[in-house]
C-alpha cells in the first residue's frame, strides 16, 4: 500500500494549514463529503458496509466522526487512538499490482529486478481541502512510486484509452526494433 504523505512531510503541491482558508482564526468544523448514492449495483470487490470511526482532530482538539468509503481496507484504529490532522485521514482499496522484471541501467544488482508496474488503488481523503479528493478516485502507479493520481471515472477512461493507443504504438516500436536490430546485426555485403 502506498504511503500517504502527512501534513509535515508531504512535500507536494498542496500546503496544509492548521486552519481552513476563510476561517478567520476560529476553529472551523471539518465535514467530509458523503459518497454519491449508488444506483443499486454493488461495488465490485467492495463491501457495501460503510464503517465509521472517531478521531481527535489535531487542529481543533475536537472528536470528529469519519465514514469510510465502501470497501476501505485501512485499519483506522491508529487514527482513533491518536490526534490526527484531518488531511492525514484517508481510505484505500488496494487493486492489482503488476510486476515488470527489468534488466539494465535501472537495476543496481546486475540481474533483473522486479519493478511495480501499472498497479492501481482506489483512494479517498474525506477531509481534503480539495473537494474532488473527498470522493473516491483511482491512483495508477506507472512504475515504482511514480503515480498518476486523482483520476475520476471520466479521466480514468481517458487514461485507459491513451494507454491502449500507446500500447499499439509500442507494438509498432517492437516490430521496428526487431527489423532494425536484424539489419544492424546482419549488414549487407559491401560491394568493392
Amino acid at each position: 500500500m502506498k504511503d500517504i504523505p502527512t501534513a509535515a512531510s508531504s512535500g507536494g503541491p498542496e500546503e496544509h494549514t492548521t486552519q481552513p482558508p476563510g476561517s478567520s482564526g476560529q476553529a472551523a468544523r471539518i465535514q467530509s463529503v458523503p459518497a454519491a448514492p449508488s444506483d443499486g449495483e454493488p461495488i465490485v470487490g467492495a463491501s457495501a458496509v460503510r464503517r465509521t470511526f472517531t478521531f481527535t482532530s489535531a487542529v481543533t482538539g475536537e472528536k470528529v466522526t469519519a465514514t469510510c468509503m465502501p470497501g476501505c481496507t485501512v485499519d483506522h484504529e491508529a487514527d482513533s487512538n491518536t490526534h490526527e490532522h484531518p488531511h492525514d485521514i484517508y481510505c484505500n482499496i488496494p487493486g492489482a499490482v503488476g510486476e515488470l522484471p527489468l534488466y539494465g541501467p535501472l537495476c543496481d544488482t546486475g540481474r533483473p529486478e522486479d519493478f511495480r508496474f501499472l498497479g492501481w488503488q482506489i483512494e479517498s481523503r474525506p477531509f481534503s481541502a480539495r473537494p474532488a479528493e473527498r470522493l473516491p478516485f483511482v491512483a495508477i502507479e506507472a512504475i515504482d512510486d511514480h503515480y498518476i493520481e486523482y483520476l475520476d471515472p471520466d479521466t480514468l477512461e481517458m487514461v485507459i484509452s491513451r494507454l491502449q493507443k500507446q500500447v499499439d504504438s509500442l507494438r509498432e516500436a517492437h516490430a521496428q526494433l526487431v527489423n532494425v536490430r536484424t539489419a544492424y546485426l546482419n549488414p549487407p555485403a559491401v560491394a568493392a
